[in-house]
């Protein structure tokens, strides 16, 4: 379903015309119906990837990250969203396994003001952790309030249970995006980055949150052509379940701590990715002094 906007002199996103009653569909404008049924967006170069991945990618595609406890996950994750934002993108980033302000201050530490961010509504930091810290649910703050709570530059979550999430997100496929949804409404090419769906399965069976996610969230990225970076840590989960996201997923990334001679080093590689050409040797993950990640130009390895 498309809407017409009030806007006036705006240029379509398709044929790049002038145009005086947009038609919006998310997140992009487009001059008629015709124009939005044949816009085929670019694909998105993602940072820290992109000499891995050079041919970008596409709009509405879910890249699954296995990452080792110990790896340098964080500081890839948030690297990889201060930079596109920097890039003028529009950045989600669910705070699974710290919290929020842990996230924001690895992210001011990379150069970003906050309030800055949060004015632009290009960045969005969501809470999903303190609910972890009290057995995965939080007392609404009204009797009927929703499982989601605006916060200053992002949302608070009150339950990990995927019970409620599904509620949610039913709710929201009938009735359309709350004022709080504002991803929603952001353009084809967002970056999504999920910290780590492993803190929702402690809360929760493999079974109903599979189901969750093949019924609710993945559906709705890719409609909603966002990208996903999808966290889960390798080890801990059953096989099915890292079988059953890898067969859902368009690639799968690997972030490993391996010994290297007398020392360990941390490691990336991108395992696979469906329809498309990339480098899937292992990259030595380099930390600098502010936390940013680089891939080390020499030490590519063909095995770990």
């Amino acid at each position: 379903m498309t809407e017409v906007a009030n806007e006036t002199h705006t240029k379509c996103s398709n044929c790049g015309e002038r145009i005086e009653k947009p038609v919006l569909f998310e997140g992009n404008i487009f001059c008629s119906d015709q124009c939005r049924e044949s816009f085929n967006p670019a694909k998105v170069s993602i940072p820290l990837l992109a000499k891995l991945i050079p041919g970008g990618v596409k709009p509405g595609a879910m890249l699954l990250v296995e990452v080792d406890p110990e790896s340098q996950w964080f500081s890839v994750a948030a690297t990889i969203a201060v930079r596109l934002y920097q890039q003028n993108q529009h950045v989600c980033y669910l705070a699974m396994a710290r919290s929020a302000e842990d996230v924001k201050r690895s992210i001011s530490d990379l150069g970003v003001s906050i309030p800055a961010a949060e004015k632009s509504g290009r960045l969005v930091v969501e809470d999903w952790y303190t609910a972890s810290l009290s057995g995965g649910h939080l007392e609404p703050s009204t009797p009927q309030g929703s499982i989601f709570e605006a916060t200053q530059g992002g949302l608070l979550l009150r339950s990990l249970k995927v019970a409620d999430l599904s509620v949610e997100w039913l709710k929201t496929s009938k009735t359309g995006p709350k004022a709080y949804d504002i991803v929603d409404q952001w353009p084809t090419g967002s970056l999504i980055v999920v910290e780590s769906f492993s803190s929702i399965l402690r809360f929760n069976e493999e079974k109903a949150f599979l189901e969750w996610m093949e019924s609710r969230v993945i559906p709705q990225e890719r409609r909603g052509k966002r990208i996903t970076l999808q966290g889960f840590i390798r080890g801990i989960h059953s096989d099915s379940l890292y079988r059953r996201m890898e067969s859902a997923s368009d690639g799968v990334i690997d972030l490993r701590v391996m010994e290297s001679g007398e020392e360990t080093k941390s490691f990336l590689r991108v395992r696979s990715l469906k329809g498309q050409p990339h480098d899937s040797r292992w990259h030595e993950i380099e930390i600098k002094s502010n936390g940013e990640a680089t891939l080390s130009e020499t030490n590519a390895l063909v095995k770990p």
